[in-house]
């Protein structure tokens, strides 16, 4: 039995694929779980979380630091924030074990990635950027059907500064922010950053694009590849023209909204 500041849980252990983070489910709050680690700051995520609403995007209770018990044996000062638990496999999970070459399964992949339209509207109407959409922070649930968006360490107000990035699905403007903010000296506020180079919603569609592409290919998307429908054969040109939409290198030729995307994916 391992023990932070009263909350209760059974494993020590990450639970999320590409988190840096430990995650468990309580097992003395009903629905919730806690994500803690001795050197992380959960202040902004809890910050970001407690002024959104949305059944898709987890609920916020909690955040501070504490001491961690096993079996009343002291181990270690954790940072924690105790949130809604969301159950389900992330979506290359969620899709791993089926023949995505099936028009059947094409379907299901593409009302997946359409309910997923839906928090993301939201969020960017609130004017908030999530920064970090990966596999692990995509989470499908097999009873609902519905995707959710989880994990907002990174997330960023429209006009601040990038907090970080996770590589392997950052877009190409993160990365190019990233290269400016090494290159300056000296701290940057909100003001230091062009306003050329600010990001919007359009960032988090790419990474959609990412993983849309992943998902239906098994495949990583880099410059170059193989276009969709060389790898998945049913793949049909509307879904590509959407997939490749997202993965505009050029932020202005890119798919421009939520709306726009949720539109495009009731149309196929």
């Amino acid at each position: 039995m391992y023990i932070i500041n009263n909350y209760r849980f059974q494993t020590f252990k990450c639970e999320s694929n590409l988190h840096k983070s430990n995650y468990a489910v309580l097992i003395n709050a009903a629905g919730k779980g806690i994500k803690y680690a001795p050197y992380a700051d959960f202040s902004g995520e809890y910050n970001v979380l407690k002024k959104l609403n949305h059944k898709q995007i987890p609920k916020v209770y909690d955040v501070g630091h504490g001491d961690l018990y096993k079996d009343e044996r002291f181990l270690i000062k954790q940072n924690f924030i105790v949130l809604q638990h969301i159950d389900g496999e992330d979506i290359l999970e969620y899709f791993r074990e089926k023949d995505v070459e099936k028009v059947k399964v094409i379907n299901e992949v593409v009302k997946m990635f359409l309910t997923v339209c839906d928090p993301l509207i939201y969020l960017h109407a609130m004017k908030y950027i999530h920064c970090d959409i990966k596999p692990g922070h995509l989470i499908c649930n097999r009873e609902t059907g519905l995707g959710h968006i989880i994990d907002f360490e990174l997330a960023i107000k429209h006009g601040e500064v990038l907090r970080g990035i996770s590589r392997e699905y950052a877009s190409p403007e993160q990365f190019r922010i990233l290269d400016y903010l090494r290159s300056q000296k000296g701290d940057h506020g909100e003001d230091g950053l062009p306003s050329s180079m600010q990001l919007d919603g359009r960032t988090d569609l790419y990474s959609i694009g990412l993983l849309f592409y992943e998902t239906l290919t098994k495949k990583k998307w880099q410059k170059g590849m193989d276009l969709p429908h060389k790898i998945n054969k049913n793949i049909s040109q509307k879904l590509e023209e959407i997939i490749m939409g997202l993965l505009e290198e050029d932020v202005s030729n890119r798919i421009s909204s939520a709306e726009k995307l949720e539109k495009m994916l009731r149309s196929i």
